[in-house]
């Protein structure tokens, strides 16, 4: 069983069962939370203005890792194409660790798909370097939003 999500900013979603959606979205306008078993959350966000193709949606990636990177000291994990059907998806895997001082891992990813954009940002608590980063975990969230 599943959460089937339909979003007003033009996605649909998904998710597994008891994921929760939040209700105020802290990444801003023209973006949706959602709190996945495990401690992952999900944010989901439109910026079609900004982002007009799929270079640029990788680009879009690597500009939100920067604050992962730079402002929380954050080490590289991983980076690269998802490689998932039907659509163009570059991520840019981080560690760092939060303000209460747990690890945790940030992927964004920039979605080119149906000649549109929607950026996705998904934290998770780290594990171990031996389970960490969890790029299966991630090519499935990424593989349930779609642009429509």
């Amino acid at each position: 069983m599943s959460v089937h999500i339909e979003s007003p900013l033009g996605f649909t979603a998904d998710f597994p069962e008891h994921t929760q959606v939040l209700e105020d979205s802290t990444a801003g306008p023209n973006s949706e939370q959602y709190g996945l078993p495990g401690g992952v959350l999900v944010t989901v966000i439109k910026d079609d203005t900004s982002v007009q193709d799929a270079p640029q949606a990788n680009g879009w990636a690597h500009l939100m890792s920067a604050f992962y990177l730079e402002e929380r000291a954050g080490t590289l994990l991983a980076e690269g194409e998802l490689n998932l059907p039907g659509k163009a998806a570059y991520a840019v895997v981080v560690g760092y660790g939060d303000g209460d001082g747990s690890a945790k891992v940030a992927a964004t990813v920039g979605v080119w798909e149906n000649g549109r954009f929607i950026g996705v940002v998904v934290i998770w608590p780290y594990l171990d370097a031996e389970a960490e980063p969890r790029l299966g975990m991630l090519k499935e969230i990424v593989a349930g939003i779609s642009a429509s």
